[in-house]
């Protein structure tokens, strides 16, 4: 079966859930390619440079960066490749023979071509920061899947796992759905949860979570290829939207003791 990823660059967050993918035995599932959107797609630059200074602080945001510089350093230089440790998702796919191409917004005309030329069964959103369309949607011959950190409906939106944490959550979910064109909508195909640990930075729960993940989606994939994809799960009726915090619900945050990093 024939699966392409779309998702965005980023080797903090979403690097951990490749990683964690690819260490396990495929078998019948073929990842064609990952195609990565730019990161936090087209947010400005500089109001995101704001928010994350403020929720992570200077030191935060400075361990933040530093994380990002040495990922780049040591991928570039080649030491990632002597310590056998990938540090882009660009280099993971590279190790694992798939192509790896970075795009703008997955739903132009451009975009819908070089995806539909992999002839995907399943497509596979991984924090892909668009909201993809219909056409695009249609590409696969089996389903169009997304993975979403929170037990939905509830925590639609951005950011699920900060505020998750905010409200007092003492777990964070795991969600799979079919994608349609509204925003966390679809069917419902299989939900968990995974507990937040005391004292865990959002940092880390994030990056622990997207592993988890990564074995629950190879679990469904193989489901479809085996031809018994699950049924769709019944919808609680409570369901709530929440967007990207403030500056004022990051200094609540820190206010209630949480801590980004």
């Amino acid at each position: 079966m024939r699966v392409t990823f779309l998702t965005q660059e980023d080797p903090l967050y979403i690097l951990p859930f490749f990683d964690s993918f690819f260490q396990q035995e495929l078998r019948e599932i073929e990842v064609t390619a990952i195609f990565a959107c730019r990161s936090m797609g087209n947010r400005k630059r500089t109001k995101l440079l704001r928010e994350l200074l403020t929720l992570y602080g200077l030191s935060g945001f400075t361990k933040l960066l530093g994380l990002q510089v040495w990922s780049k350093l040591s991928e570039s230089t080649g030491l990632s490749d002597i310590l056998g440790t990938a540090q882009s998702i660009r280099q993971t796919a590279g190790q694992h023979g798939i192509l790896y191409k970075r795009i703008d917004d997955p739903n132009s005309q451009d975009s819908i071509a070089l995806i539909d030329g992999q002839r995907p069964d399943v497509l596979v959103s991984v924090a892909c920061p668009f909201i993809l369309k219909t056409p695009l949607l249609r590409l696969p011959t089996m389903a169009a899947l997304n993975i979403h950190h929170a037990p939905l409906p509830l925590y639609k939106g951005m950011m699920p796992t900060f505020w998750q944490m905010y409200h007092g959550e003492t777990s964070v979910g795991i969600t799979i759905h079919s994608m349609s064109e509204r925003l966390d909508e679809g069917e419902i195909l299989f939900q968990d949860s995974t507990p937040i640990l005391p004292g865990e930075t959002m940092h880390l729960l994030i990056r622990r979570s997207k592993r988890y993940g990564a074995h629950v989606m190879l679990q469904i994939l193989q489901s479809f290829a085996s031809g018994t994809p699950p049924q769709p799960l019944t919808k609680a009726a409570e369901s709530s939207y929440f967007s990207f915090p403030t500056v004022a619900d990051m200094k609540e945050f820190h206010r209630r003791g949480l801590r980004a990093i």
